[in-house]
């Protein structure tokens, strides 16, 4: 095991017990961007990645009527969450290299929740690919993170070996045109204005769709030489 895993797997139980007793008790706008997702088009699977206990996923199988799966860094937010909601395929596990749990399956649905600020910089193509490889045609991502317009990081105050980047959450995937932004709703950590004022104190949630291939590129009519019909001399 790598010293970042291990670090990133301790993070995510040091994470849970800070924010244990607040998880699932308040507005939840991640839940409300799917039920939006689901209002243009039915959702039957979904893969939650940094899920926690699983309580956004339950509330989505009771909803929706969806298979509902999902994979999360602290084993003891698994553990309580595989008594607590029972119906749920949850995983402990860290993304990208724990997605291959689900390969050759797919996705209408998968949601990023609030991890990849802490995701080395080196895995962000990896978990792109592993990602965009659950993702069926015409299914939607859905990315809570923190946002800011230019990329910075700083060192991560509960774990030393940890550090954070904050920048476009969505960009590893929008720089193709397989992907599309649909919404992205920004938003502040505090009710304080002054601070609220500074991009680093910025979140956001953004929906993208995966659009078909063929799609995306769409067949070209071949240019017309200028030789063409010109007779021989």
């Amino acid at each position: 095991m790598t010293d970042t895993r291990k670090a990133l797997e301790a993070d995510g139980d040091s994470y849970f017990a800070r924010n244990r007793m607040g998880i699932g008790t308040i507005a939840d706008p991640v839940t409300d961007a799917v039920m939006q997702v689901h209002s243009t088009g039915s959702i039957t699977r979904v893969l939650e990645i940094g899920c926690a206990t699983g309580f956004r996923l339950e509330k989505l199988r009771i909803r929706l009527g969806a298979d509902c799966h999902g994979l999360e860094a602290s084993k003891d937010a698994v553990n309580e969450g595989r008594v607590t909601f029972p119906l749920l395929n949850l995983e402990q596990g860290l993304a990208p290299e724990d997605l291959v749990r689900w390969k050759g399956s797919t996705f209408d649905c998968i949601i990023l929740g609030f991890f990849t600020y802490l995701l080395p910089r080196t895995h962000l193509f990896a978990l792109a690919s592993a990602v965009d490889e659950l993702l069926a045609d015409n299914g939607h991502l859905i990315i809570f993170d923190f946002f800011s317009p230019e990329p910075l990081s700083s060192s991560y105050a509960h774990h030393p070996a940890l550090a954070t980047y904050k920048s476009d959450p969505s960009a590893p995937w929008l720089w193709s045109p397989t992907y599309c932004l649909v919404s992205r709703c920004v938003y502040p950590l505090t009710e304080d204005p002054q601070l609220n004022a500074d991009p680093r104190n910025w979140k956001a949630i953004d929906i993208i769709r995966k659009i078909p291939i063929s799609t995306a590129y769409p067949t070209s009519i071949p240019m017309k030489s200028v030789h063409d019909g010109a007779s021989s001399a």
